[in-house]
């Protein structure tokens, strides 16, 4: 399944964490923004990574998960690259 990541951390450092949490995981496609195409364990894994790392009292963070039919009627406007799956992730 593939999740959309973004988020609003309010902390320069836990910002950084995350981002470094979600490389793990996905692409970045933009500034605060991750795409992960993943199995069910990788994400479950992904997302004990973003709770260790968030403040809920603080920061904000919205996961979706798309289908792969929803995935297919994404609209991509403008001069955005479309990620690719990866062969394999280094985790």
């Amino acid at each position: 399944m593939r999740y959309i990541v973004c988020y609003d951390i309010a902390d320069d450092r836990r910002r950084q964490r995350l981002g470094d949490v979600l490389l793990d995981f996905g692409q970045r496609v933009e500034e605060s923004v991750f795409e992960c195409s993943l199995e069910p364990s990788l994400a479950a894994r992904m997302i004990d990574g973003v709770r260790a790392v968030v403040d809920t009292e603080e920061d904000k963070v919205l996961i979706y998960g798309l289908c792969e039919n929803c995935t297919e009627k994404a609209l991509v406007i403008g001069p955005v690259e479309r990620t690719q799956d990866a062969e394999f992730y280094i985790l």
